[in-house]
């Protein structure tokens, strides 16, 4: 105690370094809060890109799938399209020739 009141430029010294430390401390734990809540949030980003991975290759499959069946469809509608005409064009022959026409020369 002695001391103390025999130095007390050194013990305010003392107090004022002591409260710099605390604010570094404060704001040292700010930080690491901070820091804590940007990994979550890393996390959550993280995990929201896996999620948009899977349902970009799901989408991916899908319309691939999609692009199949319908063309598929469409080679079918053409086949049916194409018999259609060929069943016109012999019917068409069928008549000319039978009706009396001259089909052979």
């Amino acid at each position: 105690m002695e001391y103390c009141e025999t130095h007390p430029d050194e013990v305010s010294k003392a107090a004022e370094v002591q409260k710099k430390v605390d604010e570094v401390k404060g704001i040292m734990v700010e930080n690491i809060e901070r820091v804590l809540e940007r990994g979550e949030k890393i996390e959550l980003l993280v995990d929201k890109t896996d999620n948009l991975r899977f349902q970009a290759d799901k989408f991916h499959k899908t319309g691939r799938t999609l692009r199949n069946k319908m063309w598929w469809q469409n080679f079918k509608v053409q086949l049916i399209v194409l018999l259609i005409v060929i069943l016109i064009a012999v019917i068409i022959f069928c008549s000319v020739c039978f009706s009396g026409g001259n089909c052979l020369e």
